[in-house]
């Protein structure tokens, strides 16, 4: 009898693990650059910059990463909270050969807070529209957040290797951490960026 409840048991974990494993697909929402008023009444957001520097293998130069944190003000949807939002290039990057672009970003993000953005519909993220790449997915598994480009962001011109700002709010303030760019054709970066401590 005792083996039989733990294997009972065994088999209830394992099922545990393997749900726990699984990545949760996450809501986006489109919104212009009135998305500061959803963390302060006054629609102006004062902001803390810290920018990372990246290399993906077989381009010269290296990529950036912002990272753009500010508080959620008392009175707004979001008090309480902190804003983060990204812009991730590759201007400073030249192709060597066929040229290895950014396909995805990965963030040790931690619990992500939903907030009703410019369409009245809650999400997990924003993304600004109208900056032409698009994200095509998001997703989490455990603590850590993956964007998918809809197009990848590639060394070049101005218009080839500009991302968009995307962001989320958390509850929890800023800490330094690493994320992860992975290339489209092979390889992927570490690179400095700012995340929410948990």
């Amino acid at each position: 009898m005792r083996v039989l409840r733990n294997g009972v048991g065994l088999a209830v974990c394992a099922l545990l693990v393997l749900h726990t494993a699984e990545a949760r697909e996450l809501s986006i929402a489109k919104v212009t650059d009135k998305v500061a008023c959803v963390f302060t009444s006054a629609c102006a957001v004062v902001v803390t910059d810290t920018t990372g520097y990246y290399s993906l293998f077989g381009n010269g130069g290296h990529g950036r990463l912002l990272t753009r944190t500010y508080p959620g003000a008392p009175g707004s949807q979001a008090a309480g909270l902190t804003g983060y939002s990204f812009n991730l290039d590759m201007m400073g990057s030249m192709a060597l050969g066929m040229p290895n672009c950014v396909a995805k970003l990965t963030l040790d993000t931690g619990p992500l807070a939903p907030l009703r953005y410019e369409d009245g519909k809650t999400a997990d993220l924003f993304v600004v529209d109208g900056s032409g790449v698009g994200i095509a997915s998001a997703s989490q598994n455990g603590g850590k957040t993956t964007i998918t480009f809809a197009r990848s962001i590639c060394p070049g011109s101005k218009t080839a290797g500009q991302s968009l700002y995307f962001g989320f709010a958390a509850r929890n303030a800023p800490v330094p951490g690493k994320a992860t760019v992975t290339g489209s054709l092979q390889g992927a970066a570490e690179v400095a960026v700012r995340v929410p401590k948990h």
